[in-house]
């Protein structure tokens, strides 16, 4: 079986290919847990050539925030979860002198599970130097998002760019749980499986700091998790379990592409969202804007 590689925007997923106890040369990773939040933060830093090349991902900072309180319309907690962000953003440009900020909805506004992006860009508040825009997608406009945020900044000349967008994960639990800050920039459209030009600083000459969320999950994402389910508890529950024994020398990835293979053609193609995604979409959106917004409010 040829060896795959299932794609995830979150640089966390990339680390928990290796096992634990493995330390991973040029990267670095802190986890703390917050019980008043219920929520766990991790901050990968990925330093070097050698490290980005085991990781998949580009050399910089990765945090993600993590709790299913994310999902409730609950404001104090908003609130707080949105200072975190800002706190976070402030670190990660604490080096730079800002005084312009362009901040880019990313997604498609007609298609709820991709409208985070847009739904943020609404509630920006728009002050003296920070402008924001919703580019749309290539179907609405005829014109490629990289086209239009590159042309914009050439005219505009921000410091920095904040991007928003829904994002790919690789593990069900963490569809509209996460939320993901990142210096490296993004890729518009992974969280779709729809991949166009990277927005980042090697192509737009300017930092972008990335934020997202995954909103989506594969069918096969879906039938690989309850497998490996499925085969801890028959291995729990029976260590010569033959179903259990025929997978004990698969990998992840293997696993991963036998269960899609399994999969119909009509359904291997199939992403899943939950069923109250415009509710979550809703307050997520409400909790980046914040984020946002107390960042901006700060540089006045």
């Amino acid at each position: 079986m040829k060896k795959i590689n299932i794609y995830t925007d979150l640089a966390l997923e990339e680390r928990e290919r290796f096992k634990r106890n493995i330390e991973i040369s040029g990267v670095k990773i802190d986890k703390n847990y917050n019980k008043e939040l219920f929520m766990t933060t991790t901050d990968v830093e990925i330093f070097n050539e050698n490290g980005a090349k085991s990781m998949g991902k580009p050399i910089g900072s990765y945090v993600t925030m993590e709790t299913r309180l994310f999902k409730e319309d609950d404001l104090e907690r908003q609130t707080i979860f949105a200072k975190e962000i800002a706190n976070h953003m402030e670190e990660m440009t604490k080096n730079q002198n800002i005084k312009k900020i362009l901040i880019v909805g990313l997604g498609n506004s007609k298609a709820t599970p991709d409208s985070l992006g847009p739904k943020v860009a609404e509630q920006i508040e728009i002050l003296p130097n920070v402008y924001c825009l919703a580019p749309g997608v290539l179907a609405q406009t005829g014109m490629e998002t990289f086209s239009i945020v590159k042309g914009i900044t050439a005219q505009m000349k921000p410091d920095i760019i904040i991007a928003i967008d829904s994002l790919a994960a690789r593990n069900v639990r963490r569809i509209t749980t996460t939320i993901q800050l990142t210096d490296t920039g993004i890729i518009p459209g992974s969280g779709i499986g729809n991949h166009r030009k990277g927005l980042n600083e090697q192509s737009l000459n300017t930092k972008v700091i990335a934020i997202g969320v995954p909103m989506v999950v594969s069918g096969a994402t879906i039938v690989n998790d309850t497998m490996e389910k499925l085969l801890e508890i028959l291995a729990s529950h029976n260590q010569n379990n033959s179903i259990s024994n025929i997978f004990k020398d698969y990998t992840s990835d293997e696993k991963y592409q036998l269960f899609e293979e399994l999969l119909s053609e009509d359904t291997e193609q199939m992403f899943v969202t939950p069923k109250d995604i415009d509710e979550i979409v809703d307050n997520l959106s409400k909790i980046i804007a914040c984020g946002i917004n107390m960042f901006c409010n700060v540089l006045k």
